[in-house]
């Protein structure tokens, strides 16, 4: 009897610990050191390799639908997903900060990350997500969450793999591991493209409004939406001791122009976009340089190009046009397009960073971590169009059919630039009682071009019980106003202001981990948030159908997001959560628009044997309101199921998978964006069209696992 005794023992042991630990899950972006994500002095989500390896999900938007309180939703030219995060909804997702390794890839100009970001999944190893404020940690743009992707390092295996399926879906990849001396190296190799769904119908269009208007018949609708892209995705990283060294290298090539802007909604077969953005980063860290202290230094370059072909209007239209060449503005007079609204532009940005990071451990019971930087950020740009100032002057009935080059003329949308930080931040962690940690922090930023802003951040952690903690959290955040917003001008009635200020953001939450047994986790978080300084385009009251960005908006609101993981067998596992939010406009007296107030998700990972696993999901979005001025009735809700079937044996070198998007087929759409201009609301009056079902298969061999 006495062994058997023992291994009870051991078990019950076993799950007590797990009971006081909680799962393996860390986090490490929400104080600048790795923790237990239930101890972390933030809301955060960890998806693992495990979660990318069981989820439908192709590339990280469509993993990131997983995240309580975050909506991927689609409504910008060119294939750009929009974040929509506890009832924010920017367009592009400016308000989120997304890294990579921790280095920050927002970019200048609009201050959201690349355009027509797809991240193949292969190369993931952790999606780190932080829903709330961030500021206090990483400065500008951490407004209401923060995304930093952490890729795979040096293991001992190699893995090579292929895809294929619905809508002449194709990808390749390769994850080679090899060691040069004592220098441990990491290859990534990774290439996707598809000609897309061409059940992506769009019935009308901006230019069948356009049509209506002045009894031409230009408009492509009803036609099928362009979503082809190819894209190649290249990391290179080599690591020693404290040294760490990494090169990465994103190709876009002939994505397509979609729907067109926002807006303007215009079906664009023949646009396209090509960008290149390549990483160059060296990182130091050192848990312990000196006694009681930890450095960590890393310094990057970013350059990141962007070609754009765009077809704003199709070929044979006429359009109202101004006096300054731009749609709908004063003094309309009707002008023929016979070649097409064309707009045609090559931008450039660099950003250098340097961050220094210590902790410091000398004093009992106490964890502080001081943290300095620096980033330049440069922009430069050429561009070509045939509308506008100086290309389309009062009194011209007739465009050019060709584009005219005003990158050295004063009508150009935006000037060469650069944008200057310099930040200090200060965080301690007193674990002022066994059971009891508060984390009070503040970080100084200084920008060249609007001035200086500190934002500071308050957590209690409780360890109520072994198997309880709770968590009281305050913190603001800011996002800097965008290049764009600074100093656009001459753009489609669209201009900057010199004098805008960071839009600010306060959040209260309170959160609560409970663990009753070692099968099963919930989380439980509870939120109320206040925006203030909101830049938005207002019109100009002297000159019809012109903007001027403005700090002009306020948002409240407050929500609760739960989420629950139970082993409730050895072979079957259920992970779900549930977010609930209701934020206002108070100076419209509306809903905040296009952000669904119910989400709700759910996933089985069910082992039928000891080779194959299948897993079903489901995503329940809830009605979206629409913007103030659109007569729309609200998005109605939708159902998704996906599946993903898998086999995989640990005594071969391969693995395959089955991947199903959009199981039942379902008629699913994003909304689109409201425009008072346009009879009826909007450009797209029926919505954004998305994929109907997909069908993936994978294949992966290994060698040296």
């Amino acid at each position: 009897m006495w062994p058997q005794f023992s291994y009870a023992e051991m078990a019950d042991e076993d799950e007590t610990m797990q009971l006081v630990y909680g799962n393996d899950r860390m986090v490490s972006i929400a104080t600048g050191k790795e923790q237990l994500l239930y101890k972390a002095p933030a809301i955060a989500t960890v998806l693992t390799r495990q979660d990318i390896e069981n989820s439908s999900a192709n590339n990280l938007n469509e993993l990131l639908e997983m995240v309580p309180g975050l909506h991927v939703s689609e409504n910008y030219f060119s294939g750009d997903a929009v974040f929509n995060m506890r009832g924010f909804s920017r367009n592009p997702d400016a308000g989120i900060l997304f890294m990579v390794n921790g280095i920050t890839l927002n970019t200048l100009q609009n201050g959201s990350r690349f355009s027509a970001l797809r991240l193949a999944l292969n190369n993931i190893e952790q999606v780190e997500i932080i829903r709330g404020p961030g500021s206090a940690v990483y400065g500008a743009d951490a407004f209401v969450g923060v995304i930093n992707i952490i890729t795979r390092k040096y293991q001992q295996a190699q893995e090579y793999g292929v895809q294929t399926g619905s809508f002449s879906s194709q990808s390749a990849w390769l994850q080679n591991n090899f060691q040069l001396g004592q220098w441990k190296s990491h290859l990534s190799l990774q290439y996707q493209s598809a000609k897309g769904d061409k059940g992506r119908v769009v019935k009308r269009d901006m230019q069948t409004f356009l049509d209506e208007l002045s009894a031409s018949d230009a408009s492509l609708a009803p036609a099928t939406m362009q979503t082809d892209f190819n894209t190649l995705d290249m990391e290179l990283n080599f690591s020693y001791a404290h040294w760490n060294i990494n090169q990465w290298l994103w190709l876009n090539n002939n994505q397509a122009n979609e729907h067109g802007m926002p807006g303007l909604d215009v079906l664009d077969p023949d646009g396209q976009l090509d960008s290149r953005a390549s990483l160059s980063a060296l990182e130091y860290n050192n848990a312990k340089i000196a006694d009681n202290w930890s450095l960590k230094m890393q310094l990057s370059f970013l350059d990141y190009t962007v070609d754009r072909e765009q077809y704003l209007l199709p070929e044979g239209s006429i359009a109202p046009v101004g006096d300054d060449g731009n749609l709908f503005t004063s003094g309309i007079r009707n002008v023929n397009f016979p070649g097409g609204m064309l707009n045609s532009d090559n931008t450039r940005e660099q950003q250098t960073q340097l961050n220094i990071s210590s902790f410091f451990y000398g004093w009992a019971d106490h964890s502080l971590r001081l943290a300095t930087g620096y980033q330049l950020q440069k922009f430069s740009a050429n561009e070509a169009r045939n509308f506008g100032p100086g290309v389309l002057d009062s009194g011209q009935t007739t465009a050019l059919t060709r584009v005219e080059n005003i990158t050295d003329s004063g009508n150009r949308s935006l000037p060469d630039g650069d944008r200057q930080i310099i930040y200090f931040s200060v965080q301690d962690e007193w674990s002022f009682s066994p059971d009891w940690t508060l984390t009070a922090g503040v970080r100084y930023d200084d920008y060249s071009d609007f001035g200086a802003t500190t934002n500071p951040r308050l957590a209690l952690v409780w360890q109520t019980r072994y198997n309880l903690s709770t968590r009281l959290l305050y913190g603001r955040a800011f996002r800097a106003p965008s290049y764009k917003e600074l100093n656009l001008q001459n753009q489609l009635g669209f201009n900057g202001n010199s004098d805008l200020q960071p839009e600010t953001i306060d959040t209260l939450e309170l959160a609560v981990n409970y663990r009753p047994n070692g099968k099963v986790q919930t989380n439980l978080s509870l939120f109320a948030q206040r925006a203030q300084n909101l830049i938005f385009a207002v019109e100009d009251t002297t000159i019809a159908n012109s903007f001027s960005y403005e700090n002009s908006g306020t948002q409240e609101g407050y929500g609760v997001e739960a989420d629950v993981n139970w082993q409730l067998a050895h072979s079957l596992s259920f992970m779900g959560n549930f977010s609930w939010q209701y934020n206002k406009l108070p100076e419209l007296d509306i809903e905040a628009p296009y952000a669904p107030s119910k989400q709700l998700y759910g996933r089985v990972i069910w082992k039928i044997d000891n080779y194959w696993v299948l897993t079903p999901e489901i995503h329940i979005i809830g009605s979206r309101p629409r913007a103030s001025g659109d007569p729309r009735a609200p998005l109605a809700s939708t159902t998704r199921v996906d599946m993903t079937l898998k086999y995989q044996n640990h005594y071969n070198d391969w693995d395959f998978a089955l991947r199903v998007r959009n199981l039942l087929n379902q008629d699913l759409t994003e909304p689109s964006i409201g425009n008072d201009s346009i009879s009826g609301g909007a450009a797209l009056p029926g919505d954004i069209p998305m994929e109907g079902i997909r069908i993936m298969a994978e294949f992966r061999y290994f060698t040296g696992k």
